[in-house]
């Protein structure tokens, strides 16, 4: 799973404005004032009636009177009908009353007025990006900066567009451009690193930095602003560091302590983060995130009870998403547990059925809890779903093999060997399968070829000498076995197929000895295998009564 930082918008949201408290972001500024030489030339000839109305707008617009602004701005736009400025002022009074469509429609007669109309350019695009309209609005700002290329605003908010895009190279350039204007504004500092960093532009998104934190000094909203910028572009040392200063500054704050804790685990400090994280999680045991990140680190610990347990946690408050039904069920896999996993990994698919990772890994459990056929079948549809994975035949032909559905674990055996012409354990797979067919002739030339590879194998050898058994060569069987008794002496089934072959040899002596050690070590695997089986299920079982109810 990706590390990433998850950040509390709530939070976010009222840090925004952090730097000036009666100043607005730059994605908020609308243009009221008249352009430098346009609004002269818009200007020019209105009458007094006009500009007096107009005055009173803008007034009653600063002092947020803004129904009185509207009256101003529609007596304006009486006065002088033919005026782009007057518009444009209506609009914006019209927009910032709540009344989109009508603003909209003033912005576009104020364009139609004057095509070149900067202000009311930026306006209208404006109006579109926070409608969720971003290409039209990235083509409107195109044209504001087409006739004024250091328009800060228009800057400022393709920044924010292309960022919203993932377009991060040119978020970055554009955010430059606003900050020629006003290199040591910290609001623009702040937007230009939140993407500066993922564009590889580290020095200058560093030195950015640096400037907001000089800006905001111990202002604990404002340090917690930059460390949340600084982790979404990778930054986590320095992001920690911040948010460890915000943590003392106002200490035992939920937010705080969450987002120090997850830069810490992306610094794979995993001791510093449990402990701030299971601090966030006793103020405020809710957030779904907390948990997850608690679980991972038991999980890379190693300590299974309670990864299980906070993933358990983190799918009773979201129990939507697919990622967390899968973790869960890859820590009930590392566990053994392959009923819970298979459960899992079930939920996982029935919320991305279009996902091969989940569809392999239930597979996989399948296949480890001794359900072949199930196992083939998600083997199957893993090869549908994700095609060019190179290993997927070979699963396929494990597991169809050990489903008995030899045709098809020939087929796909081949076809991977066809490509992997020396692993070995493709090699073995199908001679077992012609083993198993009856196509002694077609077993010979896999065995022999993965034995050059690896002499010292273990099942080839073994099926090497079934090959001859099945020939009823039993002297090279027997010579073959003999072998594989030398390297493990515990092989239970080649002390059995020793017994058949020097009965078939009628060497008696050989044969009864091969028996009676082959009911020993039966004996003992029985007995082996029952205790494994009831340790299992006592330590399944055990674990489960661990959890929380």
């Amino acid at each position: 799973m990706e590390r990433a930082l998850c950040l509390y918008f709530s939070v976010v949201l009222c840090c925004l404005s952090f730097l000036f408290n009666a100043r607005a972001t730059h994605a908020q500024r609308v243009q009221v004032r008249k352009p430098a030489t346009q609004s002269d030339e818009n200007t020019a000839g209105l009458s007094a009636t006009a500009r007096s109305a107009m005055d009173a707008a803008v007034a009653n617009l600063q002092q947020g009177a803004l129904a009185e602004a509207e009256r101003a701005a529609r007596q304006a736009v009486s006065a002088a009908p033919r005026s782009a400025v007057a518009h444009n002022l209506l609009g914006v009074v019209l927009d910032r009353a709540g009344h989109a469509e009508e603003g909209y429609a003033e912005f576009s007669t104020a364009i139609r007025l004057d095509p070149k109309f900067v202000s009311a350019l930026n306006n209208l695009a404006r109006h579109l990006a926070e409608r969720g309209q971003a290409k039209e609005a990235i083509t409107q700002f195109e044209r504001v900066l087409k006739l004024d290329p250091a328009h800060i605003q228009a800057h400022y908010n393709l920044g924010t567009l292309y960022a919203d895009a993932g377009d991060f190279a040119k978020a970055a350039e554009h955010f430059a451009q606003a900050r020629k204007a006003e290199p040591n504004d910290p609001q623009l500092a702040l937007a230009f690193l939140n993407v500066a960093y993922r564009a590889n532009r580290s020095a200058e998104a560093d030195a950015a930095a640096v400037l907001v934190e000089n800006a905001v000094g111990a202002d604990a909203r404002g340090l917690f602003t930059l460390a949340a910028a600084l982790a979404k572009g990778g930054q986590y040392e320095h992001a920690a560091r911040l948010f460890a200063r915000v943590n003392e500054l106002t200490p035992h704050t939920f937010e705080v302590l969450y987002n120090l804790g997850v830069a810490l685990y992306n610094l794979d400090h995993n001791d510093e983060a449990a402990m701030y994280l299971a601090e966030a999680a006793d103020l405020n045991p809710g957030p779904a995130e907390t948990h997850l990140r608690l679980g991972l680190i038991a999980s890379a610990r190693n300590d299974s009870i309670n990864a299980i347990t906070e993933l358990r946690h983190v799918l009773e408050r979201d129990g939507k998403k697919a990622e967390y039904h899968f973790l869960l069920g890859r820590e009930y896999f590392r566990v053994g547990y392959w009923d819970g996993a298979i459960s899992e990994y079930t939920n996982a698919i029935e919320l991305e059925p279009q996902q091969a990772a989940y569809v392999l890994a239930r597979a996989d459990a399948y296949y480890r809890k001794g359900d072949w056929n199930a196992s083939a079948a998600d083997f199957d549809r893993g090869a549908v779903l994700d095609p060019n994975r190179s290993d997927i035949e070979y699963w396929q032909g494990y597991a169809h093999r050990a489903a008995g559905n030899f045709d098809r674990a020939r087929g796909y055996l081949e076809k991977f060997l066809a490509k992997n012409p020396n692993n070995v354990d493709a090699l073995a797979s199908l001679g077992y399968v012609a083993i198993e067919q009856g196509r002694l002739e077609d077993a010979e030339t896999p065995l022999k070829r993965a034995l050059s590879l690896d002499p010292n194998n273990i099942p080839v050898l073994y099926d090497y000498a079934r090959l001859a058994l099945k020939e009823r060569n039993f002297t090279e069987a027997a010579t073959r076995l003999q072998q594989v008794v030398a390297k493990s002496p515990s092989h239970t089934a080649a002390h059995y197929q020793l017994f058949l072959a020097y009965t078939r040899l009628k060497q008696t002596d050989q044969a009864q000895t091969e028996l009676a050690e082959f009911k020993r070590l039966d004996a003992l695997e029985k007995d082996s295998t029952k205790e494994r089986s009831t340790d299992e299920k006592l330590r399944i079982q055990q674990m489960l009564n661990q959890l929380p109810q």
